[in-house]
This record gives C-alpha cells, structure tokens and sequence, in this order.
C-alpha cells in the first residue's frame, strides 16, 4: 500500500507540532523553551551542552519525555528533513526496521506509524532514553514498536542475523565508533590517498550480518564535508556495504538558525560499479549537472568537483585568513583558464564556493574578493599573496 506523498509530509510536519516541538532559529530562543519546559533540567543540561562541564548529556536530557521533546527543538529540523526525504521513498515497504541509536524514540515511533504493517526495534545504551521511547510509543498507541537498551556491539546476541530489510542509523556511529577528527584538507585526493576511511569497518560488519540479503541500510552521519563522505563510502565497502549513489541524496536544513546540508546514504549488499569519487560527484550534481557558463556559481562539495573539472588554471591572487583561536582556514583565491576568470573561496575544513565570471571581469572578481574581507576579516588576521610560494602553508 502507498501513502501520498504530500499527506506523509504533512504527517511529519504534523508529527513534530502535535508533540510540542518548536522550530527554533536561535539559541536564546532554544534556551527559553527548554527552560519553559523545566527550568531545573535545562539548567543542568545546559554547561552540558556548551561543553563547560563533563557530563552524560542524553541521560539529562532524557530524564522525562516531556523535557526530551523540548531539547528535540535543536534538531528539530534536521529530523524533519530526514524523515520527509524517507517519505519521498516510494518504493520503501520494509518488514521489519532496526533503528540504531533510537534515543528517546522520536523517530522510530514515526516509522511505526507510516509504516503500520511493519516491526520497528529501536535499540538505544541509555536507560533514560529507553523509557522516553516506550512512553512515546504508548502516547502515540502504537503496538508495532518495540526498544531495548544494549550496546550497539551485542546486538547481534539479541536478534537472527540476516533479520532486517531496513536498519536506519541517524548521526549514531560517531557515538558507537568514538570520536573521529573531522577532516582538516585542502586537497580531497591527497587526503583521501592518505586517510581512507572513517573508522573501524568492524562496526559496520555488525551491520551487513543484520541485513536481509536485498535489505537496505540507510544512514544520515554526522559527515561535515565531501572528505568524511568518502571516508565513510570506503568503510561501508570495507564491510562489504556498498553505496547505491542513484539511491542516495542530501537534505538541506537548518540548526539552530545555521543552515547546513548533509547526505542520505543507502547501502546494500548489492556491488556498484561506480568508485567513491565518482559516486560522491554524481551524488552532490544529481539532478543540477555541472553546467561552465559566465555567471554560475557552486557551492559545497558540488563546488570542489566543477572547480577539479576545470582543468588547467593559472592562479593570480589569494587571501588566506586564519581564524583566531581555531584550526580553520580559509583561502580567497583569483584564477585563470582560458575562458573564464575563478573566485574560489575554499577551508581547510570543506567549505567551498565557486563563482564562474567572464574571463576578463577582474573588476568585479576583485570586488567579490572584498566584499568577502569586510564580511568575514573580523574573524582573524589575513594575508594577500601574489604567487603560489608566498601562500602561507
């Protein structure tokens, strides 16, 4: 059975705002509501937060339902986004779903409801979570969502193997694998030559004996940039979890006012033939391919593949600024092929941004440049450079 797309996309929309979630843009705002809620947890979970005092963040915020739901406002659009893009996967009609990290059952309790006919088991460390969930689960009267607290590492003593067409994993593995530097690169093909993979691939091994044969394993990770992308494509093959890219797709959303776009991935035990720089091109150009005319610009991980397919250029100027008391760098750059002129603004840590200008409009290429000083220069000092060996390193 099928359920239009656009009475599941209200019933997301509808989902959210009938728990009591609040769209907030920002933290002031965050704070408020969750103080609203409970004063006296929102004031023990918020050094948690801002990363002033040790503690176990999902056992505070998870201490009732109620205040759980309030602090979901931070993320409240990320899983919005994620659960309309599922929705849009008409050809999803799973029997059974394991999700992985459930937390306080936000999500599985959804997957419950749109998809009735199936069995949802969402398997969760924390003890507070767990009973978040389970009192979710009873408020909303679903009978076919089922949690239980275990670490990710047992799961397979706990259920069959080769037991679940459809195991969804939303910003877990980084929790489950440990913490795992984001990307600090100029270059995707010298850091991937150098950093392959992104983590442990024995995590993900759990993951394949779970899956049916023709299942489908989704996730949506914290990947900050394209490199984390492809580290993450390489240990799902490791596992012999392979990226179906055609499958696959991104979401744009916002957080806490801060806009930001992250990939769906669907992995299956079915091989590609597409290597994972070409499979993470086609994902990022899907739909808007890669078009070189005066006036384009790109942006994100689609911005770094048009800039590598320009071919040879000849760079005629640059501003690099360090941010003060951070690792992040960013580089303004000037460069020339022989049709157009390029306003490449690219970070150490995967931002960029493409303008494709006429090949003699230095002009306005110079403006772009300041206009970009004046706006950002206030976050540390910079330097101009007029040759490649004067760029600091």
């Amino acid at each position: 059975m099928f359920i239009d797309n656009k009475l599941k996309s209200q019933s997301v929309s509808a989902y959210f705002k009938s728990l009591g979630i609040k769209n907030c843009f920002t933290k002031e705002e965050f704070w408020r509501h969750v103080t609203e809620v409970d004063s006296f947890l929102a004031k023990e979970l918020q050094p948690i937060m801002e990363r002033k005092l040790k503690g176990n963040l999902y056992e505070v915020k998870n201490r009732t339902l109620a205040f759980s739901l309030a602090v979901e406002s931070w993320t409240m659009n990320f899983h919005q986004s994620l659960l309309n893009w599922i929705s849009q996967q008409t050809h999803l009609k799973p029997k059974r779903i394991l999700e992985i990290g459930c937390d306080n059952g936000l999500l599985s309790c959804w997957y419950a409801s749109i998809f009735p006919d199936a069995e949802i088991v969402g398997i969760e460390q924390c003890r507070n979570g767990i009973q978040c969930a389970q009192e979710l689960a009873i408020k909303q009267g679903l009978t076919n969502v089922s949690f239980y607290q275990m670490d990710f590492m047992e799961v397979t003593e706990h259920f069959s193997l080769n037991s679940f067409d459809l195991i969804i994993s939303s910003r877990t593995f980084h929790e489950i694998m440990g913490p795992i530097m984001i990307s600090n690169y100029w270059s995707l093909l010298e850091y991937m030559k150098e950093n392959p993979t992104y983590g442990d691939s024995r995590y993900l091994e759990i993951v394949y004996r779970l899956l049916t044969e023709d299942g489908l394993f989704l996730s949506c990770e914290q990947l900050k940039n394209s490199a984390d992308l492809g580290r993450w494509a390489n240990v799902l093959q490791d596992a012999d979890l392979h990226i179906q890219w055609d499958d696959s797709g991104t979401i744009e959303y916002h957080e806490i006012g801060v806009d930001r776009l992250s990939p769906v991935i669907v992995a299956t035990k079915r091989g590609t033939s597409l290597e994972t720089l070409k499979g993470m091109e086609h994902l990022y150009t899907k739909g808007y391919p890669l078009v070189f005319e005066e006036g384009r610009s790109y942006k994100g991980g689609t911005a770094e593949f048009a800039y590598q397919q320009l071919g040879e250029k000849t760079f005629y100027t640059g501003i690099q600024l360090k941010v003060r008391n951070h690792w992040h760098v960013f580089r303004l750059e000037l460069w020339e092929t022989d049709r157009f002129l390029l306003v490449y603004n690219y970070g150490n840590m995967g931002y960029h941004e493409l303008d494709i200008l006429p090949a003699c409009a230095y002009e306005e290429a110079h403006r772009l440049m300041e206009e970009a000083v004046g706006e950002f220069g206030y976050l540390g000092p910079f330097v101009r450079y007029h040759n490649l060996d004067e760029r600091p390193e």
